[in-house]
């Protein structure tokens, strides 16, 4: 359980996510360098009971890379687990330098006992963000921890600078507070004032509290929403406090009723809600709406469905009944030094779902270098589902339930219900049971990107493709070349 103390009447920012945070950092461009040991350890319980928690450094979550726009990163990784070990650093974008993503289609593992250095700038971002190991389904057991890239200070923040700040977890509901949403992973939002928050599976959030109340305890809950009831207990709910400094009377009875957990109706009408404030600046000073993509016409579409399926008699969960098998050689070095022979397949995945039965495959697909990519996100599941896009942030145009055709798309028709006015700017959106989800994303970040399910179960199970973004110009100005201390596996 955690707890956050406060003065009563002053002002708090709070980053909610499956992890992440923000703000005021005056500084200019730096060098950060990070030593961390990689552990596990038996004597943690964040739940009350023994069980095997990965820290960083001793500690539970790992500790915040605190950084500023175009701060450059280095975090020497030293691996004292058993077994094998990727970090992946979320909504990080890391331009022209899909080298050091961290996941298993760029990158070797670190193996036990040794130790590798990620190199990294975080180039023109702002915002709260949050790392987790990638392989090996370690990040259920940990080692995952928050990133908040502050502002330059000639960037003018759009809110009144916070009295504290703070990280939470996970969150989606503080006893008798409101919250305003302010920024989500990068992107500053039009302020909109919330009685509880959707964070769905790897998103993340700024919001302001306000201390105005008696001084006491309250509750902060985070509950599970649109769950399948066969896996999760209707009740479950992680709980903290906000606490008062002078306050004298604890929490206590029961928790107050909270949003309806099935109330879809109202999760939807609260996206659609979350839009960009076009007219903040953001990592430049220039207004974030100064680019305007209501004439875009996409290059390419991609109509992926998430499902499950039976292969070879075991459970799988596909992309357009496609489900990736992880190879022995990271798709970026097959890429890079055996121009990707015999270890993936290029262009033949169906991205427009016609693909009849479930298969195994290790498939990339190509996007068009400073082309216009839209991605319609289908949910054949009877629960949430949630997507991230690494190396990019994408405009969310669109939700809807039932099949998505292109008509909805445009601006000139009854039918459209795509916003192309202020689309929020993220990197994980969510896909409503039955639904989908529609976004733009311009592809002009060279390299290879990992596109997946948020889902832990789902995407180690199969949820995932690669998108190759190529620009055959060699001038490292629009790719680095692998790092001098590249790790190489597989077929090396």
């Amino acid at each position: 359980m955690a707890s956050h103390t406060s003065a009563n009447g002053k002002g708090l920012i709070f980053g909610l996510k499956t992890l992440a945070i923000l703000f005021i950092h005056v500084a200019e461009s730096a060098e950060i360098f990070l030593n961390w040991r990689v552990m596990i350890d038996m004597n943690i319980k964040p739940v009350s009971v023994d069980q095997p928690v990965i820290t960083i450094n001793g500690m539970f979550p790992g500790p915040l890379i605190n950084a500023t726009t175009n701060d450059n990163v280095h975090v020497n990784v030293f691996n004292d687990m058993d077994e094998p070990l990727l970090l992946t650093w979320n909504g990080i974008q890391q331009r022209l330098n899909s080298w050091q993503d961290g996941v298993s289609g760029t990158n070797c593992p670190i193996m036990p006992g040794k130790n590798w250095t990620y190199v990294f700038q975080i180039k023109d971002q702002i915002g709260s963000f949050f790392y987790f190991p990638s392989i090996n389904f370690h990040k259920a057991g940990g080692g995952f921890g928050p990133i908040r890239v502050n502002n330059r200070e000639v960037i003018k923040v759009p809110f009144s600078k916070p009295e504290a700040e703070f990280d939470l977890l996970i969150g989606d509901w503080i006893q008798n507070h409101q919250m305003v949403v302010v920024e989500t992973e990068g992107s500053y939002t039009n302020k909109i004032t919330i009685e509880s928050l959707d964070v769905h599976v790897g998103q993340s959030y700024s919001v302001l509290v306000t201390a105005d109340q008696n001084a006491a305890d309250y509750y902060m809950v985070a509950s599970p929403k649109m769950f399948n009831a066969s896996d999760d207990d209707r009740t479950f709910k992680a709980i903290g406090l906000l606490h008062y400094d002078d306050s004298t009377t604890p929490s206590n009875g029961p928790l107050p009723k909270g949003p309806d957990p099935f109330d879809m109706a109202f999760s939807v009408h609260q996206a659609k809600s979350i839009r960009w404030n076009l007219t903040a600046g953001a990592a430049r000073p220039n207004p974030q709406g100064t680019f305007n993509i209501s004439n875009v016409k996409p290059s390419q579409t991609f109509i992926l469905q998430g499902s499950a399926a039976q292969i070879n008699g075991v459970l799988r969960y596909t992309v357009n009944n496609v489900s990736y098998l992880i190879p022995a050689t990271p798709l970026k070095l097959a890429d890079y030094f055996l121009n990707g022979s015999g270890v993936y397949q290029i262009d033949e995945f169906p991205v427009n779902f016609s693909n009849p039965v479930g298969v195994n495959g290790t498939f990339v697909v190509t996007g068009i270098h400073r082309g216009w990519l839209e991605i319609v996100f289908r949910n054949g599941l009877d629960v949430m589902d949630s997507w991230h896009l690494d190396g990019f942030g994408f405009y969310v145009v669109g939700f809807g339930d039932g099949k998505w055709t292109p008509k909805l798309r445009s601006i000139y028709n009854v039918y459209s219900i795509y916003n192309v006015y202020d689309p929020v700017v993220r990197s994980t959106v969510q896909v409503y049971p039955g639904g989908w989800t529609a976004v733009y994303v311009y592809l002009d970040n060279p390299g290879m990107w990992n596109l997946r399910s948020q889902h832990l179960k789902n995407w180690y199970l199969g949820q995932e493709i690669y998108v190759r973004v190529y620009d055959a110009d060699p001038d490292p100005t629009k790719e680095r070349p692998p790092p001098h201390n590249i790790l190489f596996c597989g077929q090396y």
